[in-house]
């Protein structure tokens, strides 16, 4: 009790000295939300509602791409506007692209060629609330494209050694190649597409054959900037590196989420968690105030300024969802523009299978005994309506910060926008975290490994382990289609992929045969499988782009 009572007080404490701080999400988000019934959220004016998940898709974990690689899976996606129908039998079809990231890199970065993988996607929705196999969308592999830089050479996944390459710079590059893990896409009206990466928080124009055209590099507050006495520049993720970076965009923590406004005109892109600079005393739980980019992409594809810039609130949590201060930050995975100041953004905790925190906690006993249960999975909307444009200030052009804090070691902490800098609304929408929907097409939040659940029998409590139906850690892809629905004309379907970090017993990557399932006690895997979830949803005002 005594504990409790501490932890209650200490979040209040949090709560109420920080008007203007990140939402804290200290216990399991679950939502609610019965089967068959709708949520609703009011947000600028607007009612936003949530019909629930309407049908789930399923890629094997082991599935093969045009390259004789594993697929992998969907670290961005989105479906060509111009194919998307619905068929005389009801169900609907059209063109999706998806984006994998830099390969299977658990034993160390592989010279995986970063691509764009075509599917052929059917999908009939079921709005009944009986349990059903989870097959209602399915995809039909069509393809792999390469992407090749500026002189038709293939990118790699290692890591960036320079920063020039071909007289281009600043650019990540490796001995030769450019550098590129792929994470955000947004298709354009002419057929071609960009593509934001981690490395170096490029955003690359490509045309349909994957060659690139032309690139739009960092603003200068992105660059990575490390101590003198390192000897480290570029884009560098070496551990040392990593240690060393005193400002710039964090390592790994690149442009996550990228998409173009329905009317064409803007391209937006968002990095994954805050700055170096803006990461008071470069603590986890200290990240929360990411960057997003509003590009004119109108009369130039590749603009060389943002013509807007600003800061957003993610949320903090306790990753052991037991009530205390948070310890890390809810970053951002992908974004939908609904409009040039109005986002759908997926923020999500690093819990499930294949974050390698299997592990049994005797004391959890709210959370299933697991020591890292899923605490924070959500499609949260974002306005920038009424805040603080940082576009070419000096928080754009050096490392000024835009965060502050004053207690850097311990948690809770002060954290805020400095003075003057309003950053943009979120308020939660779609919960992914629904026991009841997610069970209604086999899917669990089990995230105890073998022995983790052997642990719980053995203590005389029946706890399931995870299976290859257990909700994954990684969720990083989002797109909108619309219902086509004449009575519901605000109605659209929107699909959430995971990323399932090409995790499968029966692997394959360049050229090499791996096992990425882990077997250690307290940090087990079981095959990832690539995986969609699919939500109904009323967006009023939201006019969905046709190319």
């Amino acid at each position: 009790m005594k504990t409790r009572l501490c932890s209650a007080l200490v979040l209040a404490l949090f709560a109420s000295t920080l008007p203007a701080s990140p939402p804290v999400k200290a216990t399991p988000q679950l939502d609610p939300t019965t089967v068959g019934a709708s949520s609703h959220v009011s947000f600028g004016g607007v009612q936003y509602v949530n019909h629930g998940l309407v049908g789930v898709g399923v890629v094997p974990a082991n599935a093969r791409d045009g390259r004789g690689d594993t697929l992998g899976s969907f670290s961005s996606f989105k479906v060509d506007p111009a194919t998307w129908r619905r068929n005389a039998d009801g169900s609907f079809a059209g063109t999706l692209y998806v984006l994998p990231d830099r390969g299977y890199n658990v034993a160390g970065l592989v010279d995986y060629a970063a691509r764009l993988q075509k599917f052929e996607l059917v999908f009939t929705p079921d709005y009944g609330r009986k349990p059903v196999p989870p097959t209602q969308l399915s995809l039909a592999f069509k393809g792999t494209t390469p992407f090749t830089d500026f002189d038709g050479h293939l990118t790699t996944g290692l890591d960036p050694t320079s920063d020039t390459l071909g007289g281009r710079s600043p650019v990540p590059a490796h001995k030769g190649k450019l550098t590129v893990d792929a994470e955000g896409l947004a298709l354009r009206r002419d057929g071609t597409f960009y593509v934001s990466e981690e490395y170096g928080c490029t955003i690359y124009h490509l045309d349909p054959s994957g060659k690139m055209l032309g690139l739009i590099t960092p603003v200068p507050a992105l660059l990575p900037k490390f101590t003198e006495a390192s000897g480290f520049k570029g884009f560098t993720t070496d551990h040392g590196a990593k240690q060393a970076e005193v400002g710039g965009r964090r390592a790994n923590q690149g442009l996550e989420g990228l998409d173009i406004t329905p009317d064409g005109r803007y391209l937006v892109a968002m990095l994954q968690s805050a700055t170096i600079q803006d990461t008071i005393g470069d603590k986890d739980f200290n990240r929360a105030y990411a960057r997003l980019f509003v590009y004119d992409i109108s009369q130039e594809a590749t603009p060389a300024k943002p013509i807007e810039h600003y800061l957003v609130e993610l949320p903090v949590v306790d990753g052991k969802g037991a009530g205390g201060p948070p310890d890390k930050t809810a970053a951002q995975s992908e974004l939908v523009a609904l409009s040039k100041d109005t986002f759908l953004v997926l923020a999500r905790d690093s819990n499930g299978n294949g974050s390698g925190r299997a592990d049994y906690h005797a004391g959890a006993t709210k959370n299933g005994f697991a020591n890292h249960p899923h605490t924070y999975k959500n499609v949260t909307l974002v306005s920038t309506v009424g805040a603080t444009n940082l576009a070419g200030t000096k928080y754009e052009t050096s490392y000024a910060p835009a965060v502050q804090g004053d207690v850097l070691a311990a948690r809770p902490l002060r954290l805020a926008p400095v003075a003057g800098i309003v950053p943009a609304r979120t308020t939660d929408f779609v919960n992914l975290l629904n026991v009841g929907q997610l069970a209604r097409f086999g899917l669990n939040l089990n995230v105890l490994g073998a022995s983790g659940a052997a642990a719980a029998k053995a203590a005389g409590h029946d706890v399931k382990g995870m299976d290859e139906n257990s909700l994954s850690e990684k969720w990083e892809a989002l797109t909108l289609v619309p219902c086509l629905d004449e009575a519901h004309p605000d109605d659209f379907f929107l699909l959430v992929g995971n990323d399932n970090d090409f995790i499968t017993h029966d692997g394959m990557m360049v050229g090499k045969a791996y096992d990425g399932i882990i077997t250690k006690p307290g940090a087990e895997t079981v095959e990832n499988h690539n995986r969609i979830l699919v939500y109904r949803l009323t967006l009023p005002g939201y006019a969905a782009r046709r190319r």
